[in-house]
């Protein structure tokens, strides 16, 4: 399948966009944001920790485009665990943000464990979500069946995090930027039709792994009202925190809640708070994936931390795939 150098774009740097939007306000509750930020329209410094000035971005996009250029220099599968923990050890000297997850698992690998032995299996935290979108791209273009896929993508989820949960999460944000991208336009999008795809893809991953089903059952549960206030969403998603269970579901219902409003839509979401930089992120890449980068405002694009080297990459990475 052809896939639109475009809507490649989209979803890698909507990542970034999405990551740094969020990132002023990541962990704060939205009356916090409202309090303090009036509410997030543009980039904005990070004012309460002071570490990141507007445009830049966190491991959300430090870990995306590793994976990005991991898969671009390595076009066999079987390689990419082994080159992605290289690329991730190699941001240890520049890391942001990293969460104990992924901190953990990438120290383990800088001293020699095997991707296969690294990871914090006991926290089902969403860091396999948040970078999953390249593995969604790779999907896409090569059009492999669900078991190729699930084969070839969960080693690479599993460089970091073991958790079934966030694995099913990892799993079910490569679905729905493949998705998307397959879809032949904006007006192609069917909610009904991602939402099933979504609790079915997830519901099947679960069954591969060790039978925890938190994430279709989030998804299930939040089928019914994603067209409520993007409160109760919140609400409904625990607060929106680091749990991949929380965090990705509402992702997920907020594009499949407003799919047609890019900016809108990306903004609703981050300004709920929780961890607004990975709903963000995530958001990001699956609006993107729909909308294409040259929808994105030109403030965003402008704005962003390193973007023509991020274009450059995204722009090798989907050379090589296709």
């Amino acid at each position: 399948m052809t896939i639109s150098t475009d809507r490649i774009l989209g979803a890698l740097l909507g990542t970034a966009v999405g990551d740094a939007l969020g990132m002023p306000i990541e962990g704060l509750s939205h009356q916090n944001v409202r309090t303090y930020y009036k509410g997030i329209k543009e980039y904005r410094d990070d004012d309460q920790r002071g570490d990141l000035d507007a445009g830049q971005w966190t491991d959300d996009t430090q870990m995306t485009f590793a994976l990005v250029r991991a898969l671009t220099d390595h076009p066999n599968p079987d390689e990419w665990p082994a080159a992605v923990a290289d690329e991730y050890v190699a941001l240890r000297s520049d890391a942001r943000r990293w969460g104990q997850t992924s901190t953990a698992a990438i120290d383990r690998l800088a001293d020699g464990t095997s991707p296969a032995q690294s990871g914090t299996p006991d926290r089902a935290s969403d860091g396999a979500a948040m970078r999953a979108t390249p593995l969604g791209v790779w999907w896409a273009a090569t059009q492999v069946d669900r078991d190729e896929a699930f084969a070839a993508l969960r080693p690479v989820l599993s460089v970091t995090h073991r958790h079934p949960a966030a694995l099913a999460a990892g799993w079910g944000q490569a679905y729905a930027v493949r998705t998307l991208l397959s879809l032949d336009s904006l007006d192609s999008f069917d909610r009904p039709t991602f939402w099933s795809g979504l609790v079915d893809a997830t519901s099947w991953a679960e069954r591969q792994l060790e039978g925890d089903h938190r994430i279709s059952d989030r998804l299930r549960s939040l089928e019914e009202i994603i067209d409520s206030f993007p409160l109760d969403l919140r609400d409904a998603c625990d607060g929106v925190g680091v749990r991949a269970d929380e965090a990705w579901p509402f992702a997920c219902a907020m594009v499949a809640r407003r799919p047609h409003l890019l900016e809108n839509t990306l903004l609703s979401g981050i300004n709920v708070g929780g961890d607004a930089d990975t709903t963000g992120a995530m958001m990001g890449a699956m609006l993107g994936a729909l909308h294409g980068w040259s929808s994105f405002p030109g403030e965003w694009k402008e704005g962003l931390e390193a973007a023509d080297r991020l274009q450059r990459e995204a722009e090798a990475f989907g050379k090589a795939i296709s």
